[in-house]
């Protein structure tokens, strides 16, 4: 999931859960609304989500909980006047940190603009997990796809 700021994606983390904006927020979701909604309809539990800021940075990752839903409760600062991202995917794990694990440019596969989401290459998802273990050398951790 690509974001721009850091700040939201460590809520994400102390919360457990991510949101996506609603399809009246801007031109851009109502435009990919449809694309938006196949893929976020192909969410499932124990899927691997990747946080990424918008200049490459990979700030977290986490395991999807097993539901999927519609929350009208403010999580996000941004949220003061209303609920932004109603759209929401919770997590089971979430590893966060405020330095990024690693920085890649990739291309992420069925990529939606305005909402942040696509599929990520098993391969370039290997090369993240790679790095992060790195960084948390004090804690093993092993995912098998």
């Amino acid at each position: 999931m690509h974001q721009k700021n850091v700040e939201n994606i460590k809520v994400a983390s102390e919360r457990l859960l991510w949101g996506f904006w609603d399809r009246e927020s801007g031109e851009k979701q109502r435009k990919n609304w449809r694309d938006f909604i196949r893929l976020y309809n192909k969410i499932k539990p124990f899927d691997i989500v990747v946080f990424q800021t918008t200049n490459g940075n990979i700030h977290g990752i986490g395991v999807v909980k097993g539901t999927y839903y519609d929350d009208q409760t403010p999580v996000w600062p941004a949220e003061k006047k209303g609920v932004l991202f109603p759209w929401r995917v919770s997590f089971c794990v979430f590893i966060f940190s405020e330095n990024p694990f690693t920085s890649l440019l990739i291309k992420i596969a069925n990529y939606i603009d305005g909402y942040g989401i696509g599929e990520l290459d098993r391969h370039e998802f290997q090369g993240i997990l790679g790095e992060i273990q790195k960084q948390l050398d004090t804690i093993k951790f092993k995912f098998n796809l």
